[in-house]
């Protein structure tokens, strides 16, 4: 009965620590984060009690320990994407208005991040939360107990695997250049205004007027363009969401 139960803690735990509203510097410390984990995974205790070999030995169970944290990394890295996306967004642009210069750490992702990162970061995650997504994300999440169980060593099929996490590769890194274009183009034209400005005027002092100007430009885009942004990265969260389910029930081929 307890290795049932232990035995469902790594995927989970994986999973939630990569993802941003898990963290503990946003949940207020460790201990409460992992109660949180604990009483998610009690859901997943009746399924799992039915799915373990009734022996296992010392290496069967370190076995499927290890396999329990590669899945939970796996998933956690495919669902934190968008988050991703919106914090290379913010980046992106900080870049470009050269303000990267007064980079932060990020409570909630636990990197160096820009000013917009960090505030695009949080407000995703905020929309995260109140727009159901997250109830969407644990029903994927419980459904891969049920496609890959954790009594099963390796599904029946594994083709495919590579191509669709090299894919979300490719999204991540599409997505950040799509998203930012518009914010990063204003800045562009902005720039380029006033290097022909220069040209007309040396004595003007480009360089000084240069990023005043764009972090402005950029704000008044941002205000016009941040919830179409929302609405782009939230439909990422329902591909992907779709997509590992597709993922889980076709490639995978492990349902009992």
């Amino acid at each position: 009965m307890f290795q049932a139960y232990l035995l469902a803690l790594p995927r989970i735990y994986l999973i939630f620590t990569i993802m941003p509203m898990m963290g503990k510097n946003v949940l207020g410390g460790a201990m409460v984060r992992n109660g949180i984990l604990l009483s998610l995974s009690l859901f997943i205790f009746p399924l799992n009690e039915g799915n373990i070999p009734a022996m296992l030995t010392r290496i069967d169970y370190l076995s499927l320990m290890l396999k329990e944290g590669a899945i939970g990394l796996v998933v956690g890295l495919v669902i934190a994407v968008p988050f991703w996306v919106a914090e290379g967004v913010g980046t992106l642009i900080d870049n470009q208005r050269g303000s990267t210069m007064s980079n932060v750490v990020n409570p909630l992702l636990g990197d160096d991040s820009s000013p917009l990162g960090i505030y695009l970061t949080q407000l995703l995650n905020t929309f995260f939360i109140i727009s159901g997504a997250f109830l969407l994300m644990l029903g994927v999440i419980y459904q891969s107990f049920v496609y890959w169980p954790v009594g099963q060593m390796l599904p029946l099929n594994l083709e495919g695997t590579d191509v669709y996490l090299l894919a979300q590769l490719d999204f991540l890194t599409r997505s950040i250049v799509l998203f930012s274009a518009p914010v990063v183009i204003a800045m562009f034209l902005a720039e380029f205004t006033l290097a022909l400005i220069s040209r007309f005027s040396p004595q003007l002092n480009v360089f000084f007027l240069a990023m005043p100007i764009k972090s402005a430009i950029a704000i008044l885009v941002l205000i016009i363009y941040v919830r179409v942004l929302l609405a782009h990265i939230d439909g990422i969260f329902d591909g992907i969401f779709a997509d590992m389910r597709f993922f889980m029930e076709t490639i995978l081929s492990a349902a009992p």
